[in-house]
């Protein structure tokens, strides 16, 4: 069966668990090796088969259910597989349910969230219905890190094509990874089959690029389509991470005069950005730039393995639990741990806000957009030592916060 970025609609299927993950904390072992993603090479401990819990909802449509109907597994092990997932254990622990259906009705207020990340599933039925465009900026060429001109030779302009259908557990992981993100950004998943994203309403646009190359181009081009957030979960780690690269910082400066707001994972290294900034955290001083930690599922502590730094990241949200449009190539959810996974709760978070500032009219720039979404966060003084005033993502003390300042 041919899967690749523009590929028709596939069958699900039911296989065996998986056997490898995205991002992991420091010290867990198995008995198998997984390709390397982002900052992160730590494998997952291997678990028993379970089963997600999801809520009914008789008209089949992706409206989020209230608080009563929905009864999370929180205990779902990493790395397992599941064949439902709509009740997610991250959306319970940032009151989504209680609020979700005051939010969906903001819902026909457009919002668009480019998404960088390593390849999609654009048919995937949790996303389909919300993709907008794709495009392709992975250049075989390019064997350095995209730290600004002249680090990749032969680089052509970005053509609108597919990548070769995956043939490899590590090509298959980059399908995972960022199909992942955008379904925990705007998943509509069908009830007892699928999965709910933080903003089921919003538009994705999905971004190709790999781990070393082409960042530049690819942000160039979402700030180009004028978009109204950038998802970015690719951190990196020490080795790469402590230079310091002019033209993103520049880029992310233009992004955010325009409005558009950046949201990045803060990574995975357990480094404390204040006393070491990374690329790309560090640029989270611009305003209207969002670095997100992570937090576990129940989303009340800090997880050992994230970066921190109450100067450089901005709120923390759950990352060790999160389960969203997953291995679907094989008929299957599976469940990941890392910021990868906090950063993408954050920006669809930031979408709704985009939303209710559109509803009002309200004249807005992407600095006051950050600091609706940070103050409008939970604050927790045990997350103080890592995340800016102990913020914590809450969508219903962001949605109280919202019609007290933008009445």
């Amino acid at each position: 069966m041919t899967r690749h970025l523009l590929a028709s609609v596939l069958a699900s299927v039911s296989l065996t668990s998986l056997s490898a993950c995205d991002d992991s904390p420091p010290g867990s072992t198995t008995t198998e090796p997984r390709p390397v993603a982002n900052d992160d090479n730590v494998p997952f401990p291997s678990a028993e088969s379970g089963q997600g819990a999801a809520p009914a909802d008789a008209d089949g449509a992706t409206t989020p259910q209230p608080a009563p109907t929905c009864a999370p597994d929180t205990s779902m092990p990493l790395g397992n597989s599941y064949t439902a997932l709509t009740c997610l254990p991250q959306l319970d622990a940032i009151g989504y349910w209680q609020s979700a259906r005051e939010w969906a009705t903001y819902d026909d207020v457009p919002v668009t969230v480019a998404v960088l990340d390593l390849s999609f599933l654009t048919d995937h039925p949790d996303i389909a219905g919300a993709v907008d465009m794709t495009w392709n900026f992975m250049q075989a060429d390019c064997t350095a890190f995209d730290l600004g001109k002249g680090a990749c030779r032969k680089v052509a302009p970005p053509v609108p094509r597919p990548p070769p259908p995956p043939t490899s557990g590590e090509e298959s992981m980059m399908l995972i990874h960022g199909t992942m993100i955008a379904g925990i950004i705007a998943g509509r998943g069908v009830p007892g089959q699928g999965v709910v994203g933080v903003n089921p309403s919003a538009k994705l646009d999905l971004f190709v690029r790999d781990m070393n190359t082409d960042n530049l181009s690819a942000l160039r081009f979402a700030i180009d389509r004028h978009v109204d957030i950038i998802s970015m979960s690719w951190p990196l780690g020490a080795q790469v991470g402590n230079k310091d690269v002019p033209e993103f910082k520049a880029l992310l400066e233009a992004a955010t005069e325009q409005g558009t707001v950046i949201v990045m994972a803060a990574g995975n290294s357990r480094i404390d950005v204040d006393r070491q900034p990374v690329y790309p955290t560090r640029y989270s001083s611009i305003p209207g730039v969002i670095a997100v930690g992570s937090l576990d599922a129940n989303g009340d502590l800090f997880t050992q393995f994230s970066n921190y730094g109450p100067s450089y990241v901005d709120l923390g949200a759950p990352g060790t639990a999160a389960s969203a449009g997953g291995d679907f190539q094989r008929g299957r959810y599976s469940v990941q741990v890392g910021t990868s996974y906090s950063g993408p709760m954050v920006a669809g978070a930031t979408s709704r806000v985009i939303q209710y500032m559109k509803r009002k009219n309200a004249t807005y720039t992407a600095a006051d957009i950050e600091r609706l979404v940070v103050e409008g966060s939970r604050s927790s003084p045990k997350l103080t030592p890592f995340f800016k005033d102990g913020r914590q993502l809450d969508m219903t003390s962001l949605l109280t916060h919202l019609k007290t300042s933008i009445p």
